[in-house]
């Protein structure tokens, strides 16, 4: 049988093809895939903002641990367990009214002043707070404001003549008049009210209302408080999406804070000259810069479709000299 004239050419050519050739036209089709549709995945991104419905419950277990350490040595010396219910009571275009209800709080690890500590925590116990969150998840105020420095003095005045009559005289007197004053100052204003009432609502709320994309951190600056007393640190933050799970609509950020070095040194110097002022005598500046240092990071995972946050930790740090204390923040969804 005669051969076609045309296939000794091919074979030849299968067979003699350089690599270098080969090589070049891999990467002349590579070149050419984002001409045929294939172009690049943008990077993964997700805006979390409330999707919430009148009605809406849901429960928090929130664990508080605080970790002592003196020269490498620490040792817990707290730790709670407090409950929370938050119901969504009322929605608009201005936003929401989210009942807020403080929980019985349990001790693990009692505080030395433990009978005085844990009446004060149950002052709170069954109080709801009504905090204003607008659309995207900011909170924006404390509705019930008013009622709540009411309450809560008029609680601690019970607290004060229950435990003046039955412990005059006693040592935790002193604790009890001393913490009246504090309360009178923390719920003297409606901005007081607020802070106080909506500490642990801020954390809990704290990533709602931005678009994150992947691996692209959201940088802005902040305050952190001075455990010296004084100035606020200034300081630099970011939240970072770290994974999104489109399947169960769950996403993980992370969260970090920490002083800003410059201007922590600054406040620094000014406490140094008034504490020398005060003193009458020269304070070393340089172990006083050195001795300082304030980190907070977290790790939180929110539920997209909702904007529940379902699990929270957070770990705040303040180091002074050879003493640190850590205290961990974790917050769960129970229901």
């Amino acid at each position: 049988m005669k051969k076609n004239a045309c296939e000794p050419t091919i074979t030849h050519a299968r067979e003699g093809i350089p690599g270098s050739l080969i090589a070049r036209a891999a990467v002349l089709i590579l070149l050419c895939l984002p001409l045929w549709g294939f172009e690049k995945i943008p990077p993964q991104s997700v805006e979390i903002i409330p999707h919430w419905n009148k009605g809406d419950k849901i429960e928090l277990m929130v664990t508080r641990v605080r970790d002592k350490s003196l020269n490498g040595r620490s040792a817990v010396s707290g730790k709670t367990h407090t409950r929370f219910s938050l119901e969504v009571l009322h929605v608009s275009t201005q936003g929401y009214l989210v009942g807020w209800t403080v929980g019985a709080t349990t001790f693990d690890v009692p505080a030395p002043s433990e009978s005085v500590l844990r009446q004060v925590v149950g002052l709170m116990q069954g109080v709801q707070i009504v905090l204003q969150i607008d659309p995207r998840g900011a909170i924006t105020g404390v509705h019930n404001w008013e009622v709540l420095r009411s309450e809560m003095l008029r609680n601690l005045d019970g607290l004060l003549a229950k435990r003046s009559d039955s412990q005059r005289g006693q040592p935790n007197q002193g604790i009890m008049t001393n913490l009246r004053a504090q309360w009178d100052t923390m719920f003297s204003t409606k901005a007081q009210v607020e802070q106080v009432c909506t500490r642990d609502a801020q954390l809990y709320f704290r990533i709602l209302g931005r678009t994150y994309t992947w691996d692209q951190p959201y940088e802005y600056q902040g305050f952190l408080e001075n455990p010296l007393g004084g100035d606020p640190f200034p300081t630099r933050a970011d939240i970072v999406l770290k994974s999104f799970n489109r399947r169960s609509e769950h996403a993980v950020l992370h969260w970090n804070q920490s002083a800003d070095r410059e201007q922590t040194d600054r406040i620094m110097r000014s406490l140094v000259k008034d504490l020398a002022a005060r003193k009458g005598k020269h304070v070393p500046e340089k172990g006083f810069l050195q001795a300082v240092g304030l980190e907070n990071h977290a790790e939180i995972e929110v539920d997209v479709g909702t904007g529940w946050v379902s699990k929270l930790t957070e770990t705040k740090s303040v180091t002074l000299g050879t003493r640190a204390q850590t205290d961990t923040t974790f917050i769960v969804r129970s229901r």
